[in-house]
């Protein structure tokens, strides 16, 4: 058919017209057909990343509350026993995990003690980059650079919709969500997915016009419009579908009223609006000056933080629960690295390895995983030695969760943690 004449290039790059704050990924976004894929099946199944920014103390926030050892180490920041949430006679939860705790209870959360990884990268960036990748050397924002979710996705998604890996909230679309044909969208609220110009009749019709333009249609060489045409009409119906979703969820669950809650909240609407999306990921600390990262005033920020996050988790699957959802989605924590084993002189801890993982859904294995580490056999730097690779926590997601082999998503085959019912 022939393309309507609405708009030269230059006049579309020059007003703005289309969708802004998609981050990152907009030139690979925009390339791409929005909604040309199926949509999402009720037995799709959703993994949810959860980025603890910082690095949170795994000695605090899962304390080894039976080990003398720790009081040693912990003189001033060891939680006391009696405080401790018990999850078994070895370990417990930081007694702000009253959800995570109860979540536990009923079967739907298992923690994964000691996870990392060989030549463990101290620094936040490089750490961060890691755990996204599944491997060392994959830096972000290079050509060719993936993470293991975006992998999944590619692998499992045989089309073109944009919308089947999405980050909420500040900082972009992480590494661990970007894929090659899914690039992935990340944003910060749903005010990113609005028309933007000066809302003069002229640009509303504009506007309209190509959001109103027909999907199939024939690229036509000699026109100005190729660059604009296709791809701003489906850049145009995803960000609606998902402003929509967004601005207009109603729920009667409570979330905390900060950004990491309305990140969760938002991925809640879009997975009970029947979006085709398979993999998310929200950040929690990035909005808080330094995070988990708690050299100093640990007690208090620490505090401060859990209990955002056991709020913001136990409204999450409340909410998915609501819509029947729940069942189809299971969500893991990681951070760049974990804290030292010893305290140090101003009330913190120092950036360290080993580290615990939640993860978390109906269709968990709950319990406690792994070997907590030597508090005694440490490194010569004062650091827990990992005894669980954090890559065996992720095979266990693709192998029995996801039903993929792990080799296909992560450089080799990695033996599974038994996480998943």
């Amino acid at each position: 058919m022939k393309i309507p004449n609405i708009v030269t290039r230059r006049e579309f790059l020059n007003r703005g017209l289309g969708i802004v704050g998609v981050g990152a990924t907009l030139p690979n976004f925009v390339l791409r057909t929005a909604m040309a894929g199926p949509p999402a099946g009720s037995d799709d199944r959703i993994v949810v990343s959860l980025l603890l920014t910082g690095g949170p103390d795994g000695l605090a926030v899962v304390p080894p509350y039976a080990n003398d050892e720790y009081y040693k180490l912990r003189k001033v920041l060891g939680i006391p026993a009696k405080d401790v949430l018990k999850l078994n006679d070895e370990v417990g939860l930081h007694p702000s995990l009253k959800r995570f705790k109860k979540m536990h209870d009923e079967g739907s959360l298992a923690v994964v003690l000691g996870t990392g990884y060989p030549g463990f990268n101290l620094s936040h960036f490089r750490g961060r980059e890691v755990w996204e990748a599944g491997e060392k050397g994959v830096r972000t924002g290079k050509p060719g650079a993936t993470g293991w979710l975006g992998r999944f996705v590619d692998y499992s998604c045989k089309d073109t919709s944009p919308t089947r890996n999405i980050a909420v909230g500040p900082g972009g679309l992480p590494l661990g969500l970007t894929g090659m044909e899914h690039p992935g969208i990340g944003f910060v609220n749903p005010d990113s997915f609005r028309f933007n110009g000066s809302h003069n009749d002229r640009e509303k019709t504009l506007y309209a016009k190509l959001n109103q333009m027909q999907k199939g249609m024939k690229k036509d060489p000699k026109m100005d419009l190729q660059f604009v045409t296709q791809t701003a009409v489906n850049a145009n119906s995803a960000s609606g579908e998902l402003g929509e979703l967004a601005s207009n969820y109603k729920t009667p669950i409570e979330y905390p009223d900060t950004q990491f809650g309305n990140s969760v909240k938002t991925i809640a609407a879009f997975i009970n609006g029947g979006l085709d999306a398979r993999a998310f990921y929200a950040a929690q600390g990035i909005a808080v000056f330094g995070g988990y990262d708690t050299h100093a005033d640990q007690p208090r920020r620490l505090s401060q933080l859990l209990d955002e996050l056991d709020n913001t988790v136990g409204a999450f699957y409340e909410d998915l629960a609501r819509g029947g959802n729940a069942d189809r989605v299971l969500t893991y924590t990681y951070s760049e690295f974990g804290r030292r084993a010893a305290e140090n002189y101003s009330g913190g801890t120092d950036h360290g390895q080993a580290q615990p993982m939640f993860i978390m859904g109906p269709g968990v294995k709950a319990g406690v995983h792994g070997t907590q580490p030597s508090l005694t056999d440490l490194d010569k730097t004062g650091n827990l030695k990992s005894s669980v690779d954090f890559r065996n926590v992720y095979a266990g997601i693709l192998e029995k969760w996801l039903k993929i082999p792990t080799e296909k998503i992560l450089s080799k085959k990695f033996p599974q943690v038994d996480i998943i019912a």
